[in-house]
């Protein structure tokens, strides 16, 4: 079977603190975009894993783990060929690698026709990575705790999005280090997000978008606030990191408007394409 492993985007990321685990306690909108990897999941014998990227191919990616996990939990035979064509830059704050994964938990459990129960799909989603339950979702949610925890919220539509990446990367764990010794003060966006949305008001929707690692990606990697401030410049109708970076988003009112801005982007030679919330 062929699958597509959509990215995704956080529309809005509220850092809340460290929890008695070690991990970040987060509030944070996300929306699945058209931009995708996509996979071709058949049965086979054993477990065979190949990727148009032969950096990947190997027994750490999420794919082979989700994989493992799943036949563990069935009790399964591993029997089955996973080729990953992936197309979402990495790193980048899309969970393209999460939705890889969340996608390969979602065939194999089609495959041998639904041995797992929705709950026991999510556990192993939420066992393998914080983003990999909303992909397993699939539609937008409210997410909270360390990301597992969901609330699946209206869908949101009439929104082009341009994704445009720099040169530069970041590494999650470092913009978390620095978030920490920042001192920033936590910001609400998510809650004037949700508001927004349940009174329709498209306008504080927009405006609501926010991320709180962007003081600490714009001094990491400048270039991410360059991305932004040219967004706006091209008629975004606000701008955003997504995720810790270095990726970031533009939220357009049209498609027209969106693809003129990607153009423009990919002249400058960054990464830019235009999708769509889904």
């Amino acid at each position: 079977m062929k699958i597509k492993a959509n990215a995704k985007i956080n529309l809005t990321l509220d850092i809340l603190g460290i929890r008695e685990d070690g991990y970040h306690a987060i509030r944070s909108v996300m929306a699945p975009v058209s931009l995708c990897d996509e996979l071709v999941i058949e049965k086979g014998n054993g477990l065979s894993f190949n990727c148009n990227i032969p950096e990947l191919c190997g027994e750490d990616n999420l794919c082979v783990r989700a994989a493992r996990l799943f036949y563990k939990q069935s009790g399964l035979v591993p029997s089955v060929n996973i080729y990953l064509e992936k197309k979402v830059p990495f790193p980048a704050g899309l969970g393209g690698g999460s939705a890889d994964a969340a996608a390969v938990l979602r065939s194999l459990n089609e495959l041998y026709s639904r041995p797992l129960e929705e709950n026991e799909l999510f556990a192993l989603a939420a066992s393998l990575g914080s983003d990999i339950p909303f992909c397993l979702l699939g539609a937008p949610a409210l997410c909270e705790g360390r990301g597992e925890a969901l609330t699946p919220i209206s869908s949101i539509y009439g929104f082009e999005i341009v994704i445009a990446i720099g040169k530069g990367r970041l590494s999650t764990a470092a913009v978390y280090r620095e978030y920490d010794a920042s001192g920033i003060a936590p910001r609400n966006d998510t809650n004037r997000f949700l508001a927004a949305l349940e009174c329709g008001d498209r306008s504080a929707l927009v405006a609501s978008m926010g991320n709180a690692f962007e003081p600490i990606a714009d001094k990491l990697c400048p270039e991410t606030k360059t991305m932004r401030e040219e967004m706006l410049s091209l008629g975004a109708l606000n701008a955003r990191l997504s995720g810790s970076g270095p990726s970031v988003f533009g939220v357009f009112a049209d498609k027209e408007t969106a693809e003129k801005a990607a153009a423009e982007l990919r002249n400058k030679s960054y990464f830019a394409v235009n999708c769509s919330i889904i």
